[in-house]
């Protein structure tokens, strides 16, 4: 039990320095939802209107470039108030020190649970051994290509609208709305991309699954970069995942997420008393700054 709380003591001291919190005042996450949903409309009619491209075995719509929406929300949220925009940009330069493991979390999980619900699919024979249909050659350009789809989305979801949530009413409730609406707000696309009823159901179990094992990399780090690799790596496993198509995949990959992200979470809330909650830093920045 010390080593947790000295670890989260670490946090505590790594936020009390960090100059890109945002002001309470200004965090309006009802308000940013309305926004996201609102500027996502024009995409979702791109989306309807333009052919789309394919990702490996999975369809991707025109409108799936609405990944700058909740950056975009964000800045539209925090331009006009003194320091807030700025605070909010400097979130994703934020690199605090140690805490490999959650690093490394966010690094293997869902290659992780790819490989594992691949060999299970198999085994169950709903899919067929295959190689990748992705070309090994375009890893590079899709690496930088995810890692900035997921930095944008991230700066809205994680950056602006996870902490005020997690304050008001904790890190697994909060996770578990963001969950929700994230799901929600990709299934215009994922319809325009003609996935059928079962494999959506599937989905959407993993991305509110995938959400709480990204609140659970925010509150463990304090920042951006762990949800934002964390992220990436999920687009990019989509890619060079044969049989993705197939409905039964996503609801394995969907359950073996849901597990890896309940016990990442049961891990990091025994850490601190089960207390995770936004204000659990907060109070440990307080005594941190009494003890120094």
């Amino acid at each position: 039990m010390g080593h947790h709380v000295q670890s989260w003591d670490i946090v505590s001291q790594v936020m009390t320095t960090m100059p890109d919190t945002l002001p309470r005042a200004s965090a309006r996450p009802g308000m940013f939802l309305l926004l996201v949903a609102a500027l996502s409309v024009p995409f979702y009619l791109l989306g309807a209107l333009a052919p789309g491209v394919r990702a490996g075995d999975v369809a991707v719509p025109a409108s799936a470039t609405m990944f700058v929406v909740p950056a975009l929300a964000a800045l539209v949220l925090t331009v006009r108030q003194r320091g807030a925009a700025r605070a909010l940009l400097g979130r994703n330069r934020h690199r605090p020190s140690g805490f490999r493991r959650w690093y490394a979390l966010a690094l293997l999980t869902t290659p992780a649970v790819t490989v594992a619900g691949v060999a299970i699919a198999c085994a169950a024979g709903v899919t067929t051994p295959a190689l990748p249909t992705t070309s090994p050659a375009a890893a590079p350009a899709l690496v930088v290509f995810t890692v900035i789809a997921a930095a944008c989305e991230e700066l809205g979801w994680t950056g602006y609208a996870t902490d005020p949530l997690r304050r008001r009413y904790g890190t697994l409730a909060a996770a578990l709305i963001l969950g929700i609406v994230w799901a929600a707000w990709h299934l215009p696309a994922l319809i325009q991309a003609g996935h059928p009823p079962a494999w959506l159901a599937g989905w959407c179990v993993g991305s509110v699954a995938a959400r709480l094992l990204l609140v659970t990399l925010h509150a463990t780090t304090g920042g951006l970069a762990a949800p934002i690799l964390a992220h990436a790596q999920l687009n990019l496993c989509v890619a060079y995942t044969p049989g993705y198509d197939q409905p039964a995949l996503p609801w394995i990959c969907g359950l073996l997420t849901t597990a890896a992200a309940i016990t990442a979470y049961c891990a990091a809330a025994r850490g601190t008393g089960n207390d995770m909650g936004a204000t659990a830093f907060e109070r440990r920045d307080t005594a941190t700054a009494h003890r120094e």
